[in-house]
C-alpha cells in the first residue's frame, strides 16, 4: 500500500512540476509566460468593468455653473505650471505665485475637463493629451489626480462638502482607472466567460493537485498524520 502511494505521489508531483515548467515558458503570445498572460487577461477584464466615464460626466454636469475660488499649493514650480495648463483648459482663471495657484472658475467645467482627459487615456489615446498639454499623457492624469486631492481639501475647508465628495469620486472612478489601465485593451466578462471559467477551474484543480501529491508522497514514506495510539497500562 505504501509503495502504491509513493508511486502515485511521485507521478503527481512530477506531472505538477512539468505543467509548472510549461506555465513559465514564453509560449502564450508576445513572448509572455502563463503568469504574464493571466495577468494581462484579468487586467483586461478589470478594465472592462471599470468604465464609469459616462456616470462621472453626468456627475460633473450637475455642478456646471457652480463658481469656486480656491488656492492650491503645489510641490514645485514645475508642477504648478503643468497644473495651470489643466485648469486653464477648463476655462478657469489661474494666477500663479511661485508654487501656489489661485484658481477661479466653474467647478463643473473643471470636472468635465478632467473626465474628458481621463476618457482619452482610458481609450489608450494618450498622444492626444500630449498634443494638447505638451507633456506626457500619464503626467497629465497624475497632475489632475494630485490637484483634485488638493481641491478636495480646499473645498472641505470652505464647507463645500458635496462639491468635495464629487471631486473625490471623479478622482477615484475616472482619473485612477484611466491612469492604472492605460495601454490595456478592455474585455467584457460575458465575452471571455469560457476562458475565465477554464482559468478558475484550472487554478482550483492545480492547487489540489499539489496537495494530493504531497499527501500521497508522505503516505508512501510512512509519514502519516494519523493520531498515535495511546498504550494503556495493565
Amino acid at each position: 500500500m505504501q509503495n502504491k502511494s509513493l508511486v502515485k505521489g511521485i507521478v503527481l508531483l512530477v506531472s505538477f512540476a512539468a505543467i509548472l515548467v510549461l506555465i513559465f515558458m514564453p509560449i502564450y503570445g508576445n513572448d509572455r509566460n502563463g503568469l504574464m498572460f493571466s495577468d494581462d487577461f484579468f487586467n483586461a477584464l478589470a478594465k472592462g468593468s471599470s468604465n464609469f466615464m459616462d456616470n462621472m460626466a453626468k456627475l460633473a454636469q450637475t455642478f456646471v455653473g457652480r463658481e469656486i475660488a480656491v488656492d492650491l499649493k503645489m510641490a514645485t514650480t514645475e508642477e504648478a505650471r503643468k497644473v495651470e495648463r489643466l485648469f486653464a483648459a477648463a476655462g478657469a482663471q489661474v494666477a500663479m505665485e511661485e508654487t501656489t495657484l489661485r484658481i477661479r472658475g466653474d467647478l463643473g467645467r473643471i470636472m468635465l475637463q478632467a473626465v474628458a482627459d481621463a476618457r482619452v487615456m482610458f481609450d489608450n489615446q494618450g498622444e492626444k493629451l500630449y498634443g494638447q498639454y505638451k507633456y506626457d499623457a500619464k503626467g497629465v492624469l497624475k497632475h489632475w489626480w494630485r490637484s483634485f486631492g488638493l481641491l478636495d481639501k480646499a473645498l472641505k475647508k470652505d464647507n463645500l462638502f458635496n462639491e468635495a465628495k464629487a471631486v473625490d469620486e471623479i478622482a477615484k472612478r475616472a482619473l485612477e482607472p484611466a491612469y492604472n489601465f492605460y495601454g490595456i485593451v478592455p474585455a467584457q466578462v460575458r465575452e471571455k466567460a469560457g476562458m475565465l471559467t477554464f482559468m478558475l477551474v484550472f487554478y482550483v484543480i492545480y492547487t489540489l493537485w499539489f496537495g494530493y501529491a504531497i499527501y500521497e508522497l508522505f503516505e508512501g514514506l510512512g509519514l502519516s498524520a494519523a493520531k498515535a495510539t495511546v498504550k494503556k497500562e495493565v
